[in-house]
């Protein structure tokens, strides 16, 4: 039966989709990050980070896509390599109010898994807004696969939480804080993500953020809580 529901679910965000590619181009806002360190000497190591995050805002939906990605090397090995990505359709029930469809894929190659992907739908509402604040709320139901590198894969039933709180500090300074749980029937995954954005010329902005991860359940010898801080430049269209 949960198998069923994220089908139906899949193809609702398919057809959400196609209509937002139909529709006015302008309501997209977008922004590309950027984040590159390279040492050399005694230590070869390069490190790359890159984020893209889209969303769109209609009259009767708004849709959300994100995505992220880190890569290091040292000395020619690969140290690190993470992607994380997502897409939420809402459906605005009234201003302040809407259904939602979330899809996600996390893949992380030192985690013990080979992926973590879930599909969720539920309720969103507007909890406050100042006019330079922000804080909305999302809760929903859904089904999280998870595939160990052994090859096992197991289907979870899953209760996802989430909080996002913005605030437009000044003309120049935004601060953006992001929470989430996604408690399963056999592990909980709980997820931060904090940033501040100062504008330095026109599209052109420095980002510094912190993500915290953390998974209930590991595989053996891997660490429950990963973190991640970063600096990155970010240009905005």
């Amino acid at each position: 039966m949960q198998l069923i529901r994220a089908m139906m679910l899949a193809l609702m965000l398919v057809g959400t989709l196609s209509s937002a590619i139909a529709e006015d181009a302008e309501a997209w806002t977008s922004e590309v990050e950027v984040g590159f360190v390279a040492t050399s000497g005694n230590t070869d190591e390069q490190t790359l980070k890159l984020r893209a995050d889209s969303q769109g805002d209609f009259a009767h939906t708004r849709h959300h896509f994100h995505l992220d990605s880190l890569q290091s090397s040292n000395n020619g090995s690969v140290t690190a390599q993470k992607f994380y990505g997502f897409y939420q359709a809402d459906y605005k029930l009234d201003e302040i109010s809407a259904v939602f469809g979330r899809i996600s894929h996390y893949d992380d190659r030192f985690s013990g898994f080979k992926y973590q992907s879930d599909l969720t739908s539920g309720y969103s509402r507007l909890l406050l807004d100042t006019g330079a604040m922000t804080l909305t709320g999302d809760v929903g139901v859904g089904l999280r696969v998870s595939e160990l590198d052994s090859g096992h894969k197991s289907e979870e039933g899953i209760v996802r939480l989430a909080a996002k709180y913005a605030w437009e500090v000044s003309e120049n300074a935004a601060l953006q804080q992001l929470l989430s749980s996604e408690i399963g029937s056999e592990s909980t995954i709980y997820r931060s993500d904090s940033s501040i954005k100062a504008t330095i010329n026109g599209s052109l902005s420095m980002k510094v953020a912190l993500t915290v991860k953390y998974n209930s359940v590991v595989p053996v010898d891997r660490d429950k809580m990963d973190t991640e801080t970063s600096v990155t430049l970010v240009y905005g269209f």
